[in-house]
């Protein structure tokens, strides 16, 4: 169940719809913004923030939670000095251009399903099989249009439509927030990724990678709800070594390939992109980044 939490935040950012820090300008970055301990249920949060520097730019960086109840208060003051004060803003993906629902739902219509007459029972053993009937059953969602998807597809949308479940909303999300400010204040408005990149993601991964992800996550069904808790809390409270645990120990031990893809790989991407911007440039930069 831990896979279906950072995959799942990846899947919200990709559409409007539905761990350690690098080190960039040959700086070690340090936490700025310490949290206070909160209790349940979580009602303000007070993420980890980074500081990256050298001798004419600055970065602060703060870690993202994709989608959030509506009534977080998340945006402390040390997250809307450093964000009112920065010329230039990152975050992953442009989620709310014009095109990037239709490129998604293009891509999960030609992409996301199985061929004709293949179906997810067919793939999976009659124990499996019926947990996922009934996993889609809890969720409201119809079996026989989850029992066609191709198995990442499958678990995306399983993953998204749990958190939305929980009351959670994408647009409540700290990038969407964090994004149109951004663009209404005409801030230098920056993307690590496209949506292409980030749905290529899951549709690259192999066949039986994205089934080991489906088999993963509906075998562990039954601790998800704990173990989400368990996340968001550590995220509200900017409880790294935590989220580290909770979001990559087992990807790392049981699925290197996807952890690869959906961390290493793209952090070093990330790293080298700001990286050239601050050696390049001058001044203030907020990166927000799931």
């Amino acid at each position: 169940m831990k896979f279906l939490r950072p995959a799942a935040a990846l899947a919200v950012s990709l559409s409007a719809f539905l761990a350690a820090a690098p080190a960039f300008g040959q700086a070690e970055p340090e936490i700025v913004a310490a949290p206070d301990v909160l209790t349940e249920p979580v009602e303000i949060a007070t993420p980890a923030m980074w500081r990256v520097a050298d001798e004419d730019s600055e970065a602060i960086l703060i870690g993202t939670f994709h989608i959030l109840p509506p009534s977080l208060e998340w945006r402390n003051d040390a997250v809307s000095a450093a964000f009112d004060n920065a010329e230039v803003v990152w975050f992953e993906v442009d989620a709310n251009a014009p095109d990037a629902q239709s490129k998604t739902l293009n891509t999960v219509m030609t992409q996301g399903f199985n061929p004709q007459g293949v179906t997810l029972s067919n793939m999976l053993n009659q124990s499996d099989a019926q947990q996922l009937r009934e996993i889609a059953g809890e969720l409201q969602l119809p079996f026989a249009a989850i029992d066609t998807m191709r198995p990442w597809n499958a678990f995306l949308t399983l993953s998204v439509q749990f958190i939305i479940n929980q009351g959670f909303q994408p647009g409540a999300g700290v990038d969407s927030v964090l994004l149109a400010d951004a663009k209404a204040a005409g801030k230098d408005v920056r993307f690590f990724e496209t949506i292409e990149e980030q749905l290529a993601f899951f549709t690259g991964l192999s066949p039986e990678v994205e089934k080991e992800l489906l088999l993963i996550t509906i075998r562990d069904w039954d601790k998800q709800a704990a173990a989400f808790d368990d996340l968001f809390t550590a995220w509200a409270t900017g409880d790294v070594d935590v989220i580290d645990v909770n979001m990559n120990e087992d990807m790392r031990e049981q699925a290197p390939e996807v952890y690869d893809r959906l961390i290493v790989e793209r952090n070093a991407a990330w790293a080298e992109a700001l990286d050239a911007a601050l050696k390049q440039e001058s001044g203030a930069v907020f990166v927000a980044v799931g």
